[in-house]
């Protein structure tokens, strides 16, 4: 017996050291957040300088959605920015609604693409790159990349025009949840994406590590775009486009002040279907770059490298939740009953990053001002766990596949007011 107790408690120690890794990495970029002066701008107001430079262009990505669109494009044409210094272009790709018509009755200028080969938010923004923009015969200094269901903040341009004035090329604002109230799902969304989005961007900016696209309120410079284009096309195109970015030595600016605001999935249906597409693209690039990454931040002394790799082998928080506190509960259970100074230990490491990633994500939410109502939603955390570990028990016993260049619409659904300033 004594031999099977041993025995457990080493790989209950072995087990727990990743866990301590990944903790401590959390920790480290929850304190450089908070000494991070970036933060304040969460209040989404520009107190700078006004004397607006560069001139941009807004690509709207769209498939179906004449829902939201229009409402979209109008909340954009009401930008504090001067309006002669920035246009917005809507991609029409692979439509069979009136989003093209919506577009251009609310003032935007409408790009149509037909390719039932190469379909995908990627393959559409590359093809405007490379084949329509220059046939625009409208100058611009850089572009912004929205997602068709999404408001920004008004100052937002003003936010991003201030980092292109002082160099910086790849920049990517902080994306929030446009409906965190509307009931538990989107609640718990809003604290995922505040960790996700908001405080580890901010902490590795602190460290002045690159801190990785997220697909919605992107910014590239005009140099970037005629020199690459959009070389990313599979689901989860924008870590995709990140990773390459990291390799060609350029570096992603996190701007908190220029804030993008997307509609969650309110069901479960949705939201599945959508994380299932999300997870099974990020697992293919843990799998093909995670490793190659990390021995390359290792060969070369690259820490950018080794911080995008680690950023890659996290994983979900949900997943990293789970596999840290049923261990903890168990080993909690075991020093209960055979107590012992070795189950101090095991259990101390357990307990331990079970309290970090906790905290980790009381300080999103702190960082992010998110209202009362969020912080009572975390009620709801062991259900939402229990949610999101069937989807991966789906996805490992599934042998469907969806082709990667697939893009797949999330239902979505008229907001009553939204107010991208909250």
């Amino acid at each position: 017996m004594n031999i099977s107790y041993a025995l457990m408690n080493g790989v209950l120690l072995l087990a727990v050291l990743p866990v301590v890794i990944m903790a401590l990495y959390l920790l480290l970029l929850t304190v450089a957040a908070f000494a991070h002066p970036g933060r304040r701008q969460i209040t989404g107001r520009f107190a700078g300088p006004r004397e607006a430079v560069t001139r941009f262009l807004i690509l709207i990505p769209a498939h179906n959605e004449e829902l939201l669109l229009g409402g979209v494009v109008d909340q954009l044409r009401r930008q504090s920015y001067p309006a002669d210094r920035y246009r917005i272009v809507v991609i029409a790709d692979n439509c069979e609604d009136s989003t093209a018509d919506v577009a251009r009755t609310h003032g935007a200028t409408v790009l149509e693409r037909t390719d039932t080969t190469r379909r995908g938010k990627g393959q559409a923004l590359n093809w405007a790159m490379r084949e329509r923009l220059a046939g625009l015969g409208e100058p611009y200094d850089a572009v912004v990349i929205l997602d068709a269901d999404s408001t920004v903040n008004a100052d937002f341009l003003w936010f991003m025009d201030e980092q292109l004035v002082l160099g910086r090329e790849a920049l990517q604002g902080y994306y929030g949840v446009q409906n965190p109230l509307e009931n538990w799902r989107t609640s718990l969304l809003t604290a995922s994406l505040a960790a996700f989005h908001f405080l580890r961007p901010l902490g590795r900016d602190r460290f002045g590590l690159p801190c990785g696209l997220k697909g919605n309120g992107m910014c590239f410079s005009r140099r970037l775009i005629e020199a690459y284009a959009y070389p990313a096309f599979s689901v989860v195109e924008d870590v995709e486009l990140a990773l390459f970015y990291l390799r060609q030595g350029i570096g992603v600016k996190f701007v908190p002040g220029a804030q993008v605001f997307g509609q969650m999935a309110v069901s479960g249906r949705a939201a599945g279907t959508q994380r299932v597409r999300w997870e099974g693209g990020r697992m293919a690039l843990i799998r093909t770059q995670a490793w190659p990454l990390l021995k390359e931040g290792l060969r070369l002394g690259d820490g950018s490298r080794l911080d995008g790799a680690m950023d890659l082998l996290v994983p979900p928080f949900t997943l990293l939740m789970a596999c840290t506190a049923i261990p903890a509960l168990m080993v909690a259970t075991l020093r209960g009953l055979f107590p012992g100074s070795v189950w101090d230990v095991v259990a101390g490491l357990w307990v331990g990053a079970l309290v970090i990633e906790l905290g980790y994500v009381l300080a999103s939410l702190i960082l992010i001002r998110a209202p009362l109502v969020v912080y009572r939603r975390l009620l709801f955390a062991p259900l939402f766990m229990l949610w999101k570990l069937g989807l991966y028990l789906k996805m490992a016993l599934s042998s469907r596949k969806r082709g990667a260049q697939e893009w797949v619409r999330t239902d979505r659904h008229a907001m009553d007011k939204p107010d991208p300033d909250k």
